[in-house]
C-alpha cells in the first residue's frame, strides 16, 4: 500500500526492501486482450495460416462450442498467470454477438473473483458487426 507520495519524504518505514539493483516498477497493464477466447489454441482447430481472417473465421466456429465453464476457467487461469508476471489491471473486449451472452456471462464471474486482485475491466466488443447481429445492436 502506498502512503503518501511526496518529492522529499521524511519517516521510517515498517519494512524495507533492498531490490539490489534490480528495477521495481508499477504493476503492468494490458489494455486490449480477449479473454473470452484466450488458452482455446488449437480449439476447435489451429490457425494454419497464421492470419486475422482465419483467426476471426475460427472464433466464428468455437463460439458455438463454448461453454460457461470453460470460459470462466480459462479465463481464471490466465489471470493467475497474469498476475505472476506482473499483470494486475487488463481491459478484455467480450464478444456481444451471441445470443447466449456466454462469454459476457463468465466473465462479469471473473471480474467478481479475481477483483481482491486485478483490475479487470470488460469492453462489449461487437465481432460480428452491428448489422449482421441483432444481439449487438441491443
Amino acid at each position: 500500500t502506498i502512503a503518501a507520495i511526496e518529492p522529499k519524504l521524511e519517516g521510517s518505514a515498517r519494512s524495507e526492501v533492498d531490490a539490489r539493483g534490480n528495477l521495481v516498477s508499477p504493476p503492468f497493464v494490458d489494455p486490449h486482450f480477449h479473454m473470452d477466447a484466450t488458452l482455446s489454441y488449437g480449439i476447435p482447430r489451429i490457425n494454419a495460416s497464421g492470419t486475422l481472417l482465419e483467426g476471426i473465421a475460427l472464433w466464428g466456429e468455437l463460439k458455438p462450442l463454448l461453454t460457461h465453464e470453460a470460459v470462466r476457467d480459462r479465463a481464471l487461469a490466465y489471470c493467475d498467470w497474469a498476475v505472476s508476471m506482473g499483470l494486475l489491471a487488463i481491459r478484455t473486449h467480450v464478444d456481444v454477438c451471441d445470443d447466449r451472452l456466454l462469454a459476457v456471462e463468465a466473465l462479469l464471474e471473473v471480474k467478481k473473483t479475481v477483483a481482491p486482485y486485478i483490475d479487470l475491466q470488460l469492453v462489449a466488443f461487437p465481432q460480428d458487426g452491428f448489422y449482421r447481429s441483432p444481439t449487438a445492436r441491443q
